[in-house]
C-alpha cells in the first residue's frame, strides 16, 4: 500500500474541528514510524519491535529470521508495515479523539 499522505490524512480527519485536527496532527507526528527507518532496523532485526508487534519480533529472533527467509522478506515488506501501522494509528487517534469530545 502506498505512503500515507497528506490528501489522505485530511481525508480522515475532516469531521473533526480545527481544535481536534490540530490535537491530531500533533499525536500524529509524534507517534508516526518513518519508512526509512523501519527499513534499516529490518535490516538490523529489529523492525517488529519497532512497529510493536512484540511477539513476532521474539519469534524471529529466536529463529534467528527464520533461517534468513523471514528476515530477507521482512526487508522487503517493512516500509508497507509502516504505512499500515501509520493509518492504523491515525484511525486510533481520530477515534480516541471523537470519543473523548462525546464526554
Amino acid at each position: 500500500m502506498a505512503e500515507l499522505n497528506a490528501l489522505e490524512l485530511a481525508e480522515m480527519s475532516k469531521s473533526l474541528t480545527d481544535t481536534q485536527r490540530m490535537i491530531f496532527n500533533q499525536q500524529y507526528s509524534s507517534d508516526k514510524k518513518d519508512r526509512g527507518t523501519v527499513v534499516i532496523l529490518a535490516i538490523l532485526g529489529y523492525d517488529r519491535f519497532w512497529l510493536g508487534d512484540i511477539t513476532l519480533g521474539v519469534l524471529k529472533y529466536l529463529t534467528l529470521g527464520g533461517c534468513g527467509i523471514w528476515w530477507l522478506i521482512d526487508l522487503f515488506t517493512a516500509s508497507g508495515r509502516a504505512d499500515d501501522f501509520n493509518r492504523r494509528k491515525a484511525r486510533e487517534i481520530i477515534d480516541g479523539i471523537q470519543v473523548s469530545a462525546r464526554s
